[in-house]
């Protein structure tokens, strides 16, 4: 079930796919057969390939292919010297939380340069999104399997085209819509798990906020975390939600003993993790034990297709809209009344100068 050199013109054809069309099921062994000439069996067999595990040697080179990033460095415009040019001289607010972000990632000199290069050039290609904290970490995981220019256009398609919309934008609407995505899923899937947290209003979207943002490289040991990422740049999207189900499947026995959110953090910030946080020293619960791919990928979780996903996330798309909107009603209300007021005391002032 490994992923084998040969498998290189299925795999381009896979990211290909990818790239020309939404979704998992609409129609994809007809298209792919079509455009492609790849049949349903090659297909399966590249996917289980690939949920078995990528050797480290062939990682980059699968990731590179799967996420479309050959593609996308060849149909943009600017080459990358350029880009990194324009990112190294700006002199913006996401320039400026690039470099105070640098030294957090707990990388050399040498590839903290290549960070710089590739942050700013992002934030450079995409002045509307720039950087969100988060970036960094999953640009330090790519960088482990690529070089440079490479990792670059990989992050480019991660949040150009593989994840949806809207989650590194100021709004994060579509994050905060696939927060409550995950929620709706929990109780489809965990029902007791959902019903405990009802009853002690616990919200758990402050720990799977993080979760999502960084594609689980801060959540999971290094070659689950890695496992993930080849999955979610092959399968897209819905990797996410069936990492983080998986994980609450595993964890879900203590998080029915969690009285408060803080509780359900020791358990769930570092799940497969060490016994004491390493940033603080908050004691946090024994590792996990169990396969998460197979949890993720088990038959309890059947069903769980993109199509499925898109359809709920549309959904929750519309009540993050209905939030922004009344947001900025409430914005709106806000500051004519504040210019009301100042309305008003200018006028009083004039008032008691008098003729």
């Amino acid at each position: 079930g490994e992923i084998r050199p040969e498998d290189g013109a299925a795999i381009l054809a896979c990211e290909r796919w990818r790239r020309k069309e939404q979704g998992e099921r609409n129609g994809l062994w007809r298209r792919l057969g079509r455009t492609f000439k790849h049949s349903p069996a090659e297909w399966k067999r590249l996917t289980a390939g690939i949920r078995s595990g990528v050797p480290a040697s062939l990682r980059g080179s699968v990731w590179y292919a799967c996420s479309g990033a050959a593609t996308k460095r060849q149909e943009t415009g600017i080459s990358y010297a350029e880009l990194v040019k324009a990112g190294l001289e700006l002199q913006n607010e996401a320039a400026t939380v690039i470099e105070v972000d640098l030294p957090r990632t707990g990388v050399g000199e040498a590839q903290m340069q290549q960070m710089r290069n590739i942050l700013r050039a992002f934030a450079a290609k995409n002045p509307s999104v720039g950087y969100c904290q988060s970036m960094n970490f999953i640009t330090k995981a790519l960088l482990l399997y690529n070089e440079e220019e490479r990792t670059f256009w990989i992050l480019c398609s991660l949040v150009e085209d593989v994840l949806p919309a809207g989650y590194y934008t100021p709004t994060m609407s579509g994050l905060r819509s696939d927060l409550k995505l995950l929620d709706s899923l929990i109780g489809q899937y965990l029902p007791n798990l959902k019903d405990h947290m009802q009853q002690r209003n616990m919200d758990l979207s402050p720990i799977t906020m993080n979760w999502f943002l960084c594609l689980f490289v801060n959540t999971l040991p290094v070659e689950q975390s890695h496992r993930v990422m080849d999955c979610l740049l092959h399968e897209g999207p819905k990797v996410l939600f069936r990492a983080a189900l998986g994980i609450l499947h595993l964890r879900e026995a203590e998080l029915l003993k969690a009285e408060a959110v803080v509780d359900a953090y020791m358990i769930l910030r570092a799940p497969f993790g060490t016994a004491a946080d390493e940033d603080g020293g908050l004691p946090l619960a024994s590792p996990a034990t169990g396969d998460l791919l197979s949890i993720m990928y088990g038959l309890w979780l059947k069903g769980l297709s993109t199509d499925t996903l898109l359809q709920l996330r549309e959904e929750h798309l519309n009540v993050v809209g209905a939030e922004d909107e009344a947001h900025a009603a409430r914005k709106e209300a806000f500051r004519k009344e504040q210019q009301a007021t100042r309305d008003a005391a200018a006028a009083a002032a004039a008032t008691d100068v008098g003729p």
